[in-house]
């Protein structure tokens, strides 16, 4: 009788092991599940998809409750259980934003549709969904990564098809996640008509990096059921996620929640409250003239003044989804000139601007002139780091010389055919004025610097991005000795586009994720420069699988030692990243 007991007690165990796909021991290996695709998580099951026969995938989970109603401008709160098993086989619609080159379609929408949303509002608040791909084996306590994208904390989505996630997956054989956060006025928005005063954390205003957190507590406590390990997590992002990625790195509401990071493109920091509020009462205002309270800014400040903070909040409360985007982009009611919607901060549109994003509220995130202390001090979470630029980081940023408008320009480039004669020149895209000068080299120098007076100039130029992020990387190594460096270079596209972009800031994604079809810079990748083009973009995934494997990004394929990034003069700083049209060129940088 006891030999029968025990041996129904092993069959039950074994029987739940297969249902839930879990297991024993950390061998890295383990039973598969009846359905690969099903995965329990702590709000219920999930079912995803089998993508290209070698890769599972699970779009859009839910990793918060939609923060809709009264739930706006609050922390996220956990979503609803729900019974049965969740279908979650296509990625959700992105968070509300102006569309434009860099964010969505409209959703359901194919990719070639993507002027059709410029300048028009586009997704929805209700938009907390992760997206999450690993290889389809039977292996677990995987290294996770989770990109968090781009964008100036005004645009883009975790569904762009430059951030798939199936190829990096299958070639670092790890966990790859993307998850969205509220953007513009609904991530970033501090007023005191907004703050009740009885939770620091609520009142910070910093509801876009409250979501990473809450989507990295969601992996925490969920990834182990989709093979990874959630010990080994490493953050990674790009541009406004890469300062967001930062700001994970300050706060210590993060703490324990990950353990690496990739920071891309952009450089770290707090910022003023009181920068923050100004922001906030700039589209109260707007608001104000716009239904008729008040006729200029000075009696708008006049009004609102006059006001309680109850009205005030109920009164934004009021607005749709519709509305604040409305305002964002075109507090006057119009769409943009032929310039377009020029996505970063500073540019040259009617647009409120940029937003306040990582407010130093002293609760989330440290005052700005707390940061320095809090790195010298520890007080931040440290973790190895690897952090990247492009050699053209101010290409992308050039928006002011093209003569044509964005949905000319993303028509031109998503049409043209790379592996054709070109047909197209400089003087198809750029401003009359600024052509002549535009040679390959003056170009760049545009680019960096507006040499030659060239007006207007960039928004961002190549000096700006790397200096910062170089300060940013100096001022981190003071506490942290693991970090590696690298540059970006390569620049084979087809003409116009080399001189156009190059190594311009977002062309390393591509590489990173492997992916080359269909997207904004697919005009640049030819037959031609397909060979080294591969090449370089299987050794970068290798070393992003194997940082987030172990914290040390170097493996045979690099042909070179990357080296850990020193402050000293002449010692070495960066790898750098390029190949010509058929093999890779990998080599330490010392400055």
């Amino acid at each position: 009788m006891k030999r029968k007991f025990s041996s129904l007690l092993l069959f039950m165990v074994v029987t739940s092991m297969i249902l839930i796909g879990g297991g024993c021991g950390g061998s890295g290996t383990d039973l598969a599940p009846i359905n690969p695709t099903v995965r329990e998580t702590q709000f219920g099951k999930v079912e995803g998809i089998v993508v290209g026969g070698d890769t599972l995938a699970w779009l859009g989970i839910p990793f918060a409750a939609p923060p809709v109603g009264n739930l706006r401008w609050q922390p996220p709160q956990d979503p609803d259980r729900w019974d049965g098993i969740r279908q979650v086989k296509q990625v959700s619609d992105a968070c509300a934003q102006v569309g434009n080159m860099y964010g969505p379609p409209a959703y359901g929408s194919d990719f070639s549709t993507l002027a059709d949303t410029f300048w028009t509002p586009v997704g929805t608040e209700d938009c907390l969904y992760m997206n999450i791909w690993r290889p389809k084996t039977t292996a677990r306590d995987l290294p996770v990564l989770v990109f968090i994208h781009g964008g100036s904390n005004r645009a883009g989505y975790a569904a762009d098809p430059s951030y798939d996630g199936s190829n990096l997956a299958n070639s670092g054989n790890l966990i790859v996640v993307t998850v969205p956060y509220r953007l513009n006025f609904f991530g970033w928005f501090t007023h005191p008509a907004l703050r009740a005063g009885t939770d620091p954390v609520a009142d910070s205003g910093n509801f876009a990096l409250l979501d990473l957190i809450m989507a990295l507590k969601f992996i925490k406590n969920n990834i182990a059921n989709f093979g990874g390990n959630p010990e080994n997590v490493t953050i990674m992002g790009h541009s406004a996620g890469s300062q967001n990625v930062h700001g994970l790195i300050l706060s210590p509401h993060a703490a324990g929640l990950f353990h690496k990071a990739i920071p891309l493109s952009a450089p770290g920091g707090t910022s003023p409250v009181a920068a923050g509020e100004s922001k906030a009462n700039a589209m109260i205002n707007a608001f104000l003239i716009k239904d008729g309270y008040a006729a200029d800014n000075a009696s708008a400040d006049a009004f609102r003044e006059s006001q309680s903070n109850a009205w005030i909040k109920s009164y934004l409360m009021g607005k749709s989804a519709e509305d604040i985007v409305n305002i964002q982009s075109s507090p006057t009611g119009g769409k943009f000139g032929t310039g377009g919607y020029a996505l970063e901060p500073g540019s040259a549109t009617t647009s409120l601007g940029s937003i306040v994003a990582n407010i130093g509220d002293g609760t989330v995130l440290p005052h700005p002139g707390d940061v320095v202390g809090a790195v010298l001090s520890g007080n931040f979470n440290r973790v190895p780091l690897l952090i990247g630029n492009t050699s053209e980081e101010g290409k992308l940023f050039t928006q002011p010389a093209f003569g044509v408008d964005d949905a000319q320009r993303f028509s031109i480039m998503y049409n043209f055919d790379p592996d054709a004669a070109s047909g197209i020149s400089l003087s198809d895209l750029l401003d009359p004025e600024v052509i002549v000068p535009m040679t390959a080299d003056a170009y760049n120098q545009y680019s960096y610097d507006n040499a030659a007076g060239l007006t207007p100039g960039p928004v961002f130029s190549t000096v700006l991005f790397v200096g910062a992020i170089n300060q940013t990387t100096g001022l981190y190594k003071l506490a942290q000795p693991q970090i590696y460096a690298y540059s970006f270079n390569w620049d084979q596209q087809p003409e116009p586009w080399n001189t156009i972009y190059g190594a311009s800031h977002a062309m390393d994604l591509p590489f990173i994720f492997g992916k080359f079809g269909t997207q904004l810079f697919s005009c640049g990748f030819s037959q031609a420069n397909e060979s080294g083009r591969l090449a370089l973009s299987e050794a970068m995934q290798k070393s992003i699988a194997a940082f987030a494997r172990t914290g040390d990004p170097n493996h045979s394929a690099l042909g070179t030692t990357w080296q850990l990034w020193s402050q000293a003069p002449g010692e070495p700083k960066k790898l750098i990243f390029d190949a010509d049209a058929t093999s890779k060129n990998i080599s330490m940088w010392s400055y």
